[in-house]
């Protein structure tokens, strides 16, 4: 099992805005951010940071990569030896991708690369070993105005990986991405995690990640929700044993699943796709029993609205078209009512 190599505790990072007074026209106060967050990074696993625009992933990310100032909380990390040790300055051990990186110019990739590797004193062989990484060696002599989205992306991570970072932190990676570039974006990752980078990706979009990350963590108003491995948080959340039948053919669901199960259904020119929460084997059956024209069923995991209504007990409507206020109130646990 993969050991814990950075741990952050009740951290929090709240960015002032203005909050002007007659006498004090300057005045500001605390406004959105992260607030009472604790998560554990582990050695060659890569975890999900699921959440809604706004919900603070990348002032946490920026934390993790030691941009943004710690103002509570602790970090500790076993970077160096077995024992949990306080470090001033994470800079040295994390590699940080931000979510937009504006490479242009007739620099080329080579010598982009080589003037950021120069602060990091990152040797030739180096920055040639990081191009062949992540796949831009044919493109080295490349102008940077000539790189395509994916390739900028590419150009990205190897700047990120430049010192040899412990961490990796990579923002809304997959934006502009076409399932190509995807793809081997996510072949890149799992690399990388092989060779024991700790490996943290942001996301509003948890499809994306599906087959690639090892743990979840779910960000909402800037506060952690959930944390773990997906299997674990999907069974605490009651999401898990999810599956989706297709079929033709006229079909009432309640007949062949009990209709606190069904989670959605959709007819439409005689075919139907029905998702179903429960024991799939006595869905089957009772389709194969009522000799139903049946196309595919396959486990599927719940999207990010799902998620977050389940972690929250709010309601569809109330997720969708919410707007977090700056005032930063906490979110309320499904687990916890609120008092009469």
């Amino acid at each position: 099992m993969a050991e814990a190599i950075l741990s952050f505790k009740s951290v929090q990072h709240r960015h002032a805005i203005p909050a002007p007074k007659l006498t004090r026209p300057w005045a500001k106060r605390a406004g959105p951010g992260i607030v009472g967050v604790s998560i554990d990074l582990y050695e060659g696993a890569v975890l999900g940071l699921i959440g809604p625009n706004g919900a603070g992933k990348t002032t946490l990310l920026r934390m993790m990569a030691g941009v943004l100032p710690l103002q509570e909380g602790q970090i500790q990390t076993r970077f160096e030896g077995t024992s949990w040790q306080e470090v001033p300055d994470l800079r040295h051990w994390v590699g940080h991708m931000p979510e937009q990186v504006r490479w242009q110019g007739r620099s080329t990739v080579v010598q982009a690369l080589t003037q950021l590797g120069e602060m990091r004193g990152t040797s030739e062989k180096k920055i040639e070993q990081l191009l062949a990484l992540v796949g831009l060696r044919s493109r080295r002599d490349e102008p940077l105005d000539n790189l395509s989205q994916g390739m900028r992306q590419r150009l990205s991570i190897a700047a990120a990986l430049l010192g040899s970072p412990k961490v990796l932190l990579l923002d809304e990676p997959f934006n502009g991405l076409d399932p190509v570039a995807a793809q081997a974006f996510t072949a890149l990752v799992k690399t990388l995690a092989s060779k024991g980078v700790s490996v943290v990706i942001s996301s509003h979009m948890v499809a994306q990640l599906e087959g690639l990350i090892d743990r979840i963590a779910l960000l909402h108003r800037g506060q952690l929700l959930d944390e773990g491995p997906l299997e674990d948080v999907e069974q605490r959340l009651g999401l898990d044993g999810r599956y989706v039948i297709t079929g033709a053919g006229p079909l009432d669901p309640t007949s062949i699943a009990h209709e606190s199960d069904i989670v959605s259904f959709q007819s439409e020119h005689d075919r139907w796709t029905l998702t179903v929460n429960g024991k799939p084997e006595e869905t089957l059956a009772a389709a194969l029993e009522a000799k139903l024209t049946l196309a595919s069923w396959a486990p599927v995991r719940p999207n990010l609205v799902e998620w977050l209504c389940a972690a929250t007990g709010m309601d569809v409507d109330d997720i969708t078209l919410e707007v977090a206020s700056s005032a930063m109130l906490p979110m309320q646990s499904k687990e916890v009512k609120e008092s009469e």
